[in-house]
């Protein structure tokens, strides 16, 4: 299955309703606040954030929190997703809803002060044309806070249990739900197929990013890389 169509079937809704509200508040939501903060710190007065694959908007309700007078533009290439969105900001007029391939970005170049992507560039079919696209639309300056699932590097003892709790609950999620088992293995082989960290950050290095800082959970299941778009 193609990235655009698992999450423009029922799985988008399933993902949203069941894996992200069963997950968040375990872990995820602590991901996002850490992701924002970040981003925040160096752009505390961002008037424009771009959420390139939003889903249903669960980093920019944190966003807002942050900076609740910013504009707020939820990209994603799902339409169940998107509305979603809608629904979850239908009392913000700062929000905006772009149905958009993360590789073609329908915004102006260098016209946001934060890019955030949770999840995002792994789903990629062309990850250096989404990081291309990033560079493109965010302000010489401005930030691309990261969140998302990276290959591992090296196993230990810690990664290979947290890997073991992430693939447990994820098969579970199979066992309630089978018809999506085609669109949750997706999920296991896109990150194996995802760069490593490392080979992440020196790809953002050679496309004009300075690396602000990363940071690992789940002893580097998931990281948290925040970069900066030199100045020219």
């Amino acid at each position: 299955m193609k990235v655009k169509e698992i999450f423009n079937s029922n799985f988008a809704i399933y993902y949203e309703k069941v894996i992200n509200r069963l997950s968040s508040p375990i872990q995820i939501d602590k991901w996002r606040k850490v992701l924002v903060k970040k981003a925040v710190a160096i752009c505390p007065n961002a008037s424009t954030a771009i959420d390139c694959c939003s889903g249903a908007g669960n980093v920019g309700k944190f966003f807002l929190r942050e900076n609740p007078k910013a504009k707020l533009i939820n990209c994603d290439i799902s339409k169940p997703l998107l509305k979603l969105a809608k629904e979850n900001f239908s009392n913000k007029e700062n929000v905006f809803y772009v149905c958009s391939d993360n590789r073609f970005f329908p915004i102006k170049d260098s016209s946001t002060d934060i890019l955030f992507s949770s999840f995002c560039v792994r789903n990629s079919p062309e990850p250096t044309l989404t990081i291309s696209e990033a560079h493109r639309v965010i302000r010489p300056g401005g930030v691309w806070a990261i969140l998302d699932f990276f290959r591992i590097e090296k196993e230990n003892s810690l990664t290979k249990a947290n890997n073991f709790i992430f693939k447990s609950f994820m098969n579970f999620t199979k066992l309630v739900a089978p018809s999506h088992s085609e669109a949750i293995d997706y999920l296991f082989d896109s990150i194996r197929k995802f760069y490593t960290v490392t080979e992440f950050k020196n790809i953002l290095l050679e496309a004009n990013f300075e690396i602000a800082e990363i940071k690992e959970f789940m002893g580097g299941v998931a990281n948290v890389l925040i970069a900066i778009k030199k100045e020219v």
